[in-house]
């Protein structure tokens, strides 16, 4: 099978969770200033994208009021196919209506954060069901303190599994399943030069357990640009 298989799951899969809003009373309209890594501060082994937007349109329904929420979100992948790690650094807008943020990941943390956004890749069948991160079993393997963008920050690790579909060798495909894999996150408040209002700047790293990437990708998230 063809490893890049898996990697192309699991970008497609982070990319859409970390992505999303939530709104209140009225329709209001907030974009977010792209972050990402700059070149001379790969990992070996790391090749990356421009920053891609992305707009969310959500409703809700506030005491008996429809609310719009438009958030334009910016998503950047770092991947090694080699030893299918990737980094995904995304800047969603920290706007606050009615003096509550529209950006839910301010209000959650650590565990709470990760399944959130597990839980959003599987239930939003991303992928065309590729990818299925398992949710319940996640167990927290300790954490790191790095400076990024200028504040010192706690990047949680966290182990699970993977299950996906893999391109085989000609037309053939496979799957794997119940890859064990760690995951790093690490959320950062930070207003950009020139910018208006504050962003909130995820970062998520994910690589197989028997593949030592954890210096390469918390490397990466210091360096991380906004």
């Amino acid at each position: 099978m063809k490893r890049r298989g898996l990697l192309a799951a699991l970008a497609a899969s982070t990319s859409v969770a970390i992505a999303g809003c939530a709104g209140e009373d009225g329709s209001y309209e907030f974009d977010a200033e792209p972050a990402r890594v700059p070149e001379s501060a790969y990992a070996e082994g790391y090749s990356g994208e421009d920053p891609e937007s992305y707009t969310i349109d959500r409703e809700f329904n506030v005491t008996g009021v429809n609310a719009k929420v438009t958030a334009t979100t910016w998503v950047a992948r770092y991947t090694n196919s080699t030893t299918q790690s990737a980094l995904f650094v995304a800047s969603t807008p920290n706007a606050s209506v009615a003096g509550q943020s529209v950006n839910p990941l301010v209000r959650v943390e650590g565990a709470d954060l990760i399944r959130r956004l597990l839980n959003q890749i599987n239930q939003q069948d991303v992928g065309g069901g590729n990818a299925d991160i398992e949710t319940d079993d996640i167990e927290e393997r300790g954490e790191e303190t790095r400076t990024i963008l200028g504040e010192e920050t706690t990047v949680p690790i966290f182990e699970t599994t993977i299950s996906a579909d893999v391109e085989g060798t000609g037309n053939s495909s496979g799957s794997v399943e119940n890859v064990p894999v760690l995951l790093y996150i690490a959320t950062v408040q930070h207003t950009a030069d020139g910018a208006d209002s504050e962003d909130a700047i995820a970062m998520v790293g994910v690589h197989p357990e028997q593949a030592s990437q954890r210096e390469q990708l918390l490397s990466m998230m210091e360096a991380v640009e906004h």
